[in-house]
């Protein structure tokens, strides 16, 4: 196993996957890093890849993983692949010796995701889920007054993403079960469960019931999903996400309330209440574009954990926690019942 960096060089990274979220998130952000080498894009597109190495002046392009793979002077990754090579890719690379960051769902299932952790502990390669949605500045700063108990004892959390038939296309891998793992639940939720769990942690979930629906009969994965979430603590966690609604606008909300005060999330409100009244104590968000900056917190985050060798700040086992409850979801909307996080294991 090569040795993790040293402090004359920069840190090399590749990045695997050229589709949108690389050109958009992982590409630009790792470029503008002064501590970041971007030096390879892997890619089964040759037309795409050949075009964006050459905008983006990279010299290393790989059509195979397994050729990237080997390459040893690569220090690290991203995976931003279809759902059913993240954890195959991620074991490969850390075989390798190379630390990871990994798109969400980390992998199809719970099982796939501990055998996952359990590479990266054996061979000592981090690996972190690129788990953004929680860094949004409005999303930290709704944290901050948890945290601090300004909202008092929470009690109920719910959350959704439904997109207009519009903004989604089921077309190539994401319709397909074996690729995709699952629907709208998957690709939809696994944001807003993590973020839902960052901000009511250390609540701890124990149980699921769930319901799916398939606006077309023959469609391998489901296009709208709605979940209620049991904790051990008094709270309930409400999830719905949809693709295909029949609605002129996205929507997506999340909204916390606790017995002192509730936080909502687009737009950010966080209203307390103070001596008798309801007080409007919304904090300014400076940044405009908050999923960009998330992002860019992410990225930067793993590549300073990579750097000064400490743990990094999202641990996988985060997102075990994610996929027992999606895990306990199919389950549930499969068999009509109400699944216990014990029993949900795949």
């Amino acid at each position: 196993m090569k040795e993790r960096l040293m402090p004359e060089r920069k840190l090399r990274v590749a990045v695997v996957g050229c589709g949108t979220q690389s050109q958009l998130a992982y590409i630009p952000v790792l470029k503008q890093n002064q501590s970041v080498e971007l030096v390879a894009l892997c890619d089964t597109d040759v037309r795409k890849l050949n075009q964006l190495c050459t905008i983006h002046k990279i010299d290393k392009h790989y059509v195979d993983f397994d050729d990237m793979k080997e390459d040893e002077t690569i220090d690290a990754v991203v995976i931003a692949t279809p759902n059913h090579l993240h954890a195959p890719m991620s074991i490969a690379a850390m075989r390798y010796g190379k630390d990871v960051l990994c798109e969400m769902p980390l992998a199809l299932d719970s099982t796939e995701v501990r055998q996952m952790i359990a590479n990266s502990d054996r061979e000592k390669r981090k690996l972190m889920p690129a788990m953004n949605t929680r860094l949004r500045p409005d999303i930290q700063a709704i944290r901050r007054f948890v945290e601090g108990g300004e909202l008092g004892n929470l009690y109920y959390c719910k959350t959704g993403w439904l997109q207009g038939r519009e903004s989604w296309s089921l077309s190539g891998w994401r319709g397909q079960r074996l690729r995709a793992g699952g629907g709208a639940f998957l690709s939809l939720g696994t944001a807003l469960l993590d973020a839902s769990l960052a901000l009511v942690a250390p609540h701890t979930p124990v149980s699921v019931i769930g319901a799916a629906h398939h606006r077309a009969p023959q469609s391998e994965v489901e296009d709208t999903a709605f979940a209620m979430i049991r904790f051990e603590q008094d709270l309930t966690l409400t999830v719905e996400v949809g693709w295909s609604m029949l609605q002129q606008k996205d929507l997506t909300y999340l909204n916390l309330f606790g017995n002192a005060g509730a936080a909502l999330l687009n737009p950010t409100q966080i209203h307390k209440e103070m001596h008798g009244h309801l007080v409007n104590v919304t904090p300014q968000i400076r940044e405009k574009d908050v999923q960009r900056s998330s992002w860019r917190m992410l990225i930067n985050l793993w590549v300073d954990a990579l750097e000064r060798g400490t743990p990094v700040p999202i641990s996988a086992s985060e997102a075990l926690t994610v996929s027992r409850l999606a895990d306990a979801f199919y389950q549930s909307q499969s068999t009509r019942r109400e699944v216990a996080l014990t029993s949900a294991e795949p």
